[in-house]
């Protein structure tokens, strides 16, 4: 089983794909602060995980 991931980890994860706070809210339409509460709270529900996981690289996403 994956672990949940932690705050921190879950950050870094956004920023390794190239994501800003701004691009994801956009992307799942939510606001800013709660992707923020999201990203902060370490009890999150397991597939906001999940879903940065399967995030693609921005990165890419833009060179394409």
């Amino acid at each position: 089983m994956v672990e949940r991931m932690t705050p921190e980890a879950f950050k870094a994860e956004c920023k390794r794909k190239g994501w800003t706070g701004r691009a994801l809210a956009e992307r799942w339409s939510k606001s800013e602060a709660w992707i923020s509460r999201i990203g902060s709270d370490p009890e999150r529900d397991l597939h906001w995980d999940d879903a940065v996981r399967g995030l693609p690289d921005l990165k890419c996403l833009n060179n394409s």
